[in-house]
């Protein structure tokens, strides 16, 4: 099954004050030394995480489900310890395939942005730095601190968070998920108040995420789950479309599959075509309006609302005839009317503006 191939320029998404980082580190506890042996067992079993081409010591971590991107950076020794001096095979990576299409470079590293000379001023390198994005949906959010705080379990090790409104004042601690949740908010809300022109986002609906998010997280669960019945359970991602970031699945029409409610469908259309000795197959793709499949399969499927609202359609071999008739008669955009893209600038909740800044002020 296809993809969308192309790749949307970022710069009509992500506002400067995107490439700001928020980094947190680990470090051991005072009652404790560092683990390293349970920590890089820990990197080693997520399958989402690869290293960095020029970088040993950084991994990068994208979860094809998700299309959730973060980078770690570990000190020399733990990612000695962790990877030996074995390089990386380019062609076969030994954990993850990208999320980016192929042959496209990972843009935006936080990580790989400090100068020299501040690198050389740094003596003491925490153990394992943890770069979030900003100003992407809260899920990017919450599973990159969920994936550290298991790091910090695993390891026996302590969070610092050095934001200037930080959880626990820049002391290290073993804090909650929403504490730094907080934290990440109130650094974009900073950032915004500082800005002196408006910012532009795109603005997810809580509804939009909440479809996303449950669906794409509960991937692994519905394969296991339908893994018996030989049904493709359909990947979800952010597509840039018409100046906005929608939600989009991809499906080839004779295939049985859980489909997800999605913003727009690449529909792979699979049609016979008479030929002088039999039949051939030919596929054609059109890009159409989640809510037009939906209206089609819907009374021929299996309807769920969770965990987010998908079809399980197991006659795509043989569909009925009004299904067969209602694909055929669709008409749609070329497929290159969206192109694959990331979730930078794209946030579903209320951050302030300058202008709040100044009425408050005012206020006071």
């Amino acid at each position: 099954m296809s993809t969308l191939s192309g790749q949307a320029t970022q710069d009509q998404f992500q506002p400067p004050e995107a490439m700001k980082s928020f980094d947190l580190f680990l470090v051991p506890s005072s009652t404790s030394e560092l683990a390293a042996d349970a920590i890089g067992e820990h990197l080693a079993a997520c399958p989402w995480l690869h290293r960095d081409r020029s970088d040993p010591t950084q991994l990068v971590y994208q979860n094809e489900d998700t299309s959730v991107t973060f980078f770690l950076l570990l000190d020399s020794a733990l990612a000695e310890n962790t990877f030996g001096g074995e390089e990386e095979d380019p062609d076969n990576p030994s954990s993850s395939t990208s999320v980016l299409p192929e042959g496209g470079d990972i843009e935006g590293d936080p990580l790989s942005e400090t100068g020299e000379d501040e690198q050389e001023a740094v003596m003491d390198v925490p153990p394992v730095t943890i770069n979030i994005p900003l100003f992407q949906p809260m899920e990017v959010a919450r599973e990159a601190i969920d994936f550290l705080l298991q790091l910090a379990e695993a390891g026996g090790l302590d969070t610092i968070d050095p934001q200037e409104a930080g959880a626990g004042k820049g002391e290290p601690g073993r804090y909650s998920n929403q504490e730094l949740l907080e934290s990440w908010l109130r650094t974009q809300g900073s950032i915004c108040q500082q800005a002196g022109t408006p910012v532009n986002f795109i603005r997810w609906s809580q509804e939009r995420s909440m479809n996303f998010f449950g669906y794409s997280r509960s991937c692994p669960q519905l394969r296991k789950q339908y893994e018996g019945e030989g049904l493709a359970v359909l990947q979800v991602q952010p597509a840039a479309y018409n100046d906005e970031v929608l939600s989009l699945c991809v499906w080839r029409s004779n295939m049985p599959a859980v489909i997800p409610l999605t913003d727009l469908v690449l529909l792979e259309r699979v049609r016979r075509k008479r030929r002088l000795f039999g039949t051939r197959e030919v596929i054609d793709e059109i890009l159409i309006p989640g809510g037009e499949l939906w209206k089609i399969l819907s009374p021929f499927s299996q309807v769920c609302n969770e965990p987010a609202r998908m079809l399980v359609f197991r006659d795509a071999a043989m569909p009925p005839s009004q299904v067969a008739n209602d694909l055929a008669e669709l008409t749609g955009e070329k497929s290159t009317a969206a192109k694959r893209t990331e979730f930078s600038g794209v946030i579903d909740f209320d951050l302030p503006s300058p202008a709040q800044e100044t009425e408050d002020d005012l206020e006071q």
